[in-house]
């Protein structure tokens, strides 16, 4: 039986819901999980985590205090295995007390360095941090390709794609029912932010104008964030819902016709497999994290997202669309990430 302590900083969005995922694709097996995290104001930790889980403890405040607790849940705990999850835990992670043959994993889940809202210099400081103390870390567990890539540039020893992938209850499970008819509703989903990039649909609208089926679309952006960007979308015919629940998100999300993802930079997008398990169609955009996904209906700038949404409301029975969705799915289940936890703690 191997004990993995599970350490995060940031319990919220991606990082809850992919390490739920861990803990139900490894269910029965000899892998015990704890889970030691900060929790912060705004995240939504409304998931049945207690039941997932064999410990949980969390904490509250600075980074100082989290990575003291941190501290003292290693010792206590003595796990065969710290998984750290995210930049900042992953970096304060590397001077946690490693005893015996407990091994280090580090998912970053989006390295900060990636990030585009922030100067140059900050990205080579980022860069710089993720180098030191890297030979304690074990492996890095990366949730995209493209993360394995960058921690092997880094100098990692050893780094295994863990991919992520989408759970549904049974009330989830596609219906089937035919998209064939306007008005087409095309959703984004996340908080509303840099990261996300809202000026990138912004742009995509100014774009559809041009095209007479403009008016047959409805726009839905199921999240919330930055007054001001919530304002331009609302202004520009958006339907922002703000913030809301995971569950009531999904709800949302099963009605769309089609789902876009504008982000600028991530780890491995979740939303993503969420819309996929779902059999909704999607148009992503090019960006590291998704450029190996070998996906046909990839774009690169607002205009070409445009053309793909007008291909789709003038044809939204096509089969290529669940063809490729299907794909997609093959490549991000449960079983195969179940072996590469398997794999990643020596389980």
């Amino acid at each position: 039986m191997k004990t993995v302590l599970h350490i995060t900083e940031a319990f919220g969005g991606g990082i809850q819901t992919a390490l739920c995922s861990y803990a139900k694709s490894t269910k029965g097996d000899p892998i015990r999980h704890h889970l030691f995290a900060r929790l912060r104001p705004d995240d939504d930790t409304g998931m049945a985590i207690t039941a997932l889980f064999d410990h949980i403890q969390t904490v509250e405040g600075g980074l100082l205090d989290f990575f003291r607790a941190a501290r003292k849940a290693v010792l206590q705990t003595q796990p065969d295995v710290i998984h750290l999850h995210s930049s900042f835990a992953g970096f304060l992670g590397r001077f946690l007390p490693k005893q015996g043959k407990t091994r280090i994993v580090y998912t970053p889940h989006c390295y900060a360095f990636e990030r585009r809202d922030i100067s140059g210099v900050m990205q080579h400081v980022y860069t710089r941090l993720e180098t030191l103390g890297l030979s304690r870390i074990d492996t890095i567990a990366g949730c995209s390709e493209r993360e394995c890539e960058l921690g092997y540039a880094l100098g990692a020893k050893n780094a295994v794609h863990l991919n992520n992938y989408a759970d549904l209850d049974s009330a989830m499970k596609p219906d089937g029912a035919s998209r064939a008819a306007p008005p087409f509703h095309v959703v984004v989903a996340g908080r509303i932010s840099p990261q996300k990039d809202p000026q990138f649909l912004l742009n995509t609208l100014t774009c559809l104008k041009a095209y007479p089926e403009y008016s047959q679309i409805r726009f839905h952006w199921l999240g919330g964030g930055d007054p001001e960007m919530e304002k331009a979308l609302r202004d520009a015919g958006v339907d922002v819902t703000g913030m809301i629940p995971h569950p009531q998100l999904m709800i949302a999300l099963k009605k769309a016709d089609l789902y876009l993802h504008t982000a600028a930079w991530e780890g491995m997008p979740l939303t993503i497999l969420e819309a996929a398990k779902l059999h909704i169609p999607m148009v992503l955009r090019v960006i590291g994290a998704t450029q190996n996904l070998q996906y046909p209906f990839m774009t690169d700038s607002p205009d070409t997202m445009a053309e793909q949404i007008i291909r789709f409301c003038k044809h939204p029975d096509s089969p290529d669309y669940p063809k490729a969705v299907d794909d997609f799915n093959r490549n991000f289940s449960a079983e195969k990430q179940r072996k590469a936890l398997h794999l990643i703690y020596g389980a």
